[in-house]
């Protein structure tokens, strides 16, 4: 999996625009990192197609394939709502349990996601996945239908992943099931990730990108927003500056 490539936008610039202790208490109260959830709701339910890119919560959803021109022009999902228009899944085994929009990657498609201001940094913290099939069949999956792995890249160029095992169906079909990352992804932060499906056979085997098989659905994407270095600095003077008041009212 190759990072794709985006235009980088020019970064917000933010000053002081009060007095400095006013600006310091206010900093030394404001949350670290601040959450974004992309659950795809909306209104349009229907097909999609490689480059287009969804708009949520302050990040960037390209909706890709791994083929030349990133599929441009070429069928890669849908948003799906299985209450309001079940036909958007006509002849396949879709989740069963989400009664609200969700994103059916299809044909090998992918998701590639930024912050709407690229190279802000963001750490991808949970998310609802689903395996979908191609086939309305529920027998001909085994146990472990698929894969869904999540690869981000650092500002450095560096990447890691993390993989998440998608279930074969129940007897009422396939579900949504919460995922959190964990350990040092969890805790990394990004300026770009991708979300992509591997499909399993019976033998254990999952491969990607070869079949049109490995698809998904996603949902409620958790991102934690990664405060720039400045803002760091001024959190921290914040602190500082309670802690000096606090001691001078001791004294």
């Amino acid at each position: 999996m190759t990072r794709n490539q985006s235009s980088a936008t020019a970064r917000r610039r933010g000053g002081l625009s009060k007095l400095l202790g006013a600006a310091l208490v206010s900093a030394a109260f404001a949350a670290p990192a601040h959450a974004g959830v992309i659950d795809f709701e909306g209104g349009y339910i229907g097909p999609v197609g490689g480059m287009e890119v969804w708009q949520q919560s302050g990040f960037d959803v390209t909706f890709l394939a791994n083929l030349p021109g990133n599929g441009e022009g070429y069928l890669v999902g849908a948003f799906m709502n299985m209450k309001d228009d079940p036909f958007t899944c006509i002849d396949m085994a879709c989740p069963v349990n989400n009664q609200t929009t969700f994103y059916g990657a299809l044909n090998d498609g992918y998701l590639d996601i930024t912050r709407s201001n690229y190279g802000d940094q963001f750490q991808v913290k949970s998310f609802d996945a689903s395996f979908i099939g191609g086939s309305p069949v529920l027998s001909s999956y085994p146990a472990v239908a698929g894969l869904l792995r999540v690869q981000g890249w650092r500002s450095d160029g560096s990447s890691i992943y993390q993989d998440f095992l998608l279930g074969g169906p129940t007897p009422g079909g396939f579900t949504f099931g919460h995922f959190d990352t964990t350990g040092a992804f969890a805790n990394t932060s990004f300026i770009e990730a991708a979300f992509f499906g591997f499909v399993c056979n019976a033998q254990g085997s999952c491969s990607a990108f070869s079949t049109d098989r490995a698809q998904f659905g996603i949902d409620n994407i958790v991102m934690a927003e990664v405060p720039e270095p400045s803002t760091s600095l001024i959190v921290g003077l914040g602190l500082a500056g309670l802690m000096a008041a606090a001691r001078r009212r001791k004294a």
